[in-house]
């Protein structure tokens, strides 16, 4: 396409010259001179005569007229395309060079994205309990590890300084953690003592209730042998000891008359 732009332009220019030589009646040297040294490019520009032909000329000439009728730019803006030591080929030369700031600022630009994200994630690690940060405190770690060559050197010392304090405060929380756990675990058996104590009382109160209900039932009984016997006292004989006596010596006599008989016959 550069080859082909050049080349109107250039027939532009000699049909431009041709006319202006019709018109001011000028001599064919002066024209043809003036045709050389205006199609004539540079050595460091695209070299046209040798890849154009007789035939191509002729044909490029033969155009229509509305080719020919647009406007011819002036010899002083000639330059301006084709000035001298102008190389096209210099608009697609390739320096791998100039890409790397434009990555460079891409990863600036993603740099603090990066740590933006990170400091959200560290801001709701901090927003958790206490007991959870214990357990668990790699992953802050991992995150300030992170972001602190991103960040300024004040914040750098900063999160130094928190970094220090962190392990300090690691070192003291780990006997502590592990008292907790100890504490806990003697919770746990007081809790299960608890639970067997209620067990125990529940049923030595379900013991007790059977019991009230047992000693409720002899009192009842018992009522009920006191009535029979008062009712058997009432249906005892009354009398003094020497009519007892005299009437067990008279059924005394009346069985030994029996015995007598029974002996007597069996002789």
């Amino acid at each position: 396409m550069a080859r082909t732009a050049v080349r109107k332009v250039a027939v532009r220019k000699t049909l431009r010259r041709q006319n202006l030589a019709a018109q001011a009646n000028l001599h064919t040297d002066d024209t043809s001179s003036g045709e050389v040294e205006e199609v004539v490019m540079p050595s460091t520009t695209l070299d046209l005569a040798t890849s154009k032909s007789g035939a191509d000329k002729a044909a490029t000439l033969a155009k229509p007229s509305a080719e020919t009728q647009e406007p011819i730019a002036s010899s002083s803006a000639a330059p301006m395309v084709l000035g001298e030591g102008y190389d096209l080929s210099s608009l697609l030369t390739f320096d791998p060079e100039f890409i790397e700031p434009a990555a460079s600022k891409a990863s600036e630009e993603s740099g603090p994205s990066a740590t933006h994200g990170q400091l959200q994630h560290l801001k709701a690690l901090l927003s958790s309990s206490i007991e959870t940060l214990v357990e668990d405190t790699e992953e802050i770690k991992s995150i300030l590890e992170d972001i602190q060559p991103h960040l300024p050197v004040t914040l750098q010392t900063s999160v130094s300084g928190l970094m220090r304090k962190r392990q300090l405060w690691t070192q003291k929380l780990t006997p502590l953690t592990a008292e907790l756990e100890v504490l806990r675990k003697e919770l746990e058996d007081l809790e299960e003592r608890v639970r067997v104590t209620k067990q125990l009382i529940q049923d030595k109160e379900a013991l007790i209730a059977r019991s009230h209900e047992e000693a409720e039932g002899l009192k009842a009984e018992l009522k009920t042998d006191l009535a029979e016997i008062r009712a058997l006292n009432k249906q005892l004989v009354t009398g003094q000891d020497e009519d007892d006596e005299a009437e067990i010596a008279e059924v005394d006599r009346v069985r030994a008359t029996a015995l007598r008989a029974l002996e007597a016959f069996l002789q």
